[in-house]
């Protein structure tokens, strides 16, 4: 580990990735660091790409205030009702959970789906 790195790993409740519009994701931040960081945040955000540019909105944060050097957290979030992931002929939207250590550029992404069905919908 490099001096000033924080390990991140994000887990999500039954490694389910894909959620119905409105329900909830769970899971478990954990991060290991040779000193605590200043903060760690969880991000719940949509980005939208396409011919236009790239756009970019946080709907929810969770932050863990006092960090130690190691721990694992549980979190939980309610997903909003929209807008749906969705990929076009022209542009796509995507959802993500990331997880921030603070200060520094360290972070964790998983990607994820919130779409009737649980399946992004395909307007191609």
């Amino acid at each position: 580990m490099r001096d000033g790195a924080v390990e991140l790993e994000l887990v999500l409740e039954h490694g389910h990735t894909a959620f119905e519009p409105g329900s909830r994701v769970g899971g478990v931040a954990h991060w290991s660091a040779r000193t605590p960081p200043a903060a760690l945040e969880l991000a719940l955000i949509w980005t939208s790409l396409g011919w236009g540019g790239r756009d970019l909105k946080i709907v929810e944060t969770v932050t863990f205030s006092e960090p130690l050097a190691e721990e694992r957290r549980p979190f939980i979030i309610a997903l909003p009702a929209a807008p749906y992931s969705f990929q076009g002929a022209l542009i796509r939207l995507s959802w993500s959970l990331e997880l921030m250590a603070f200060p520094g550029h360290d972070k964790v992404r998983v990607d994820l789906v919130i779409a009737p069905g649980r399946r992004a919908i395909d307007l191609r």
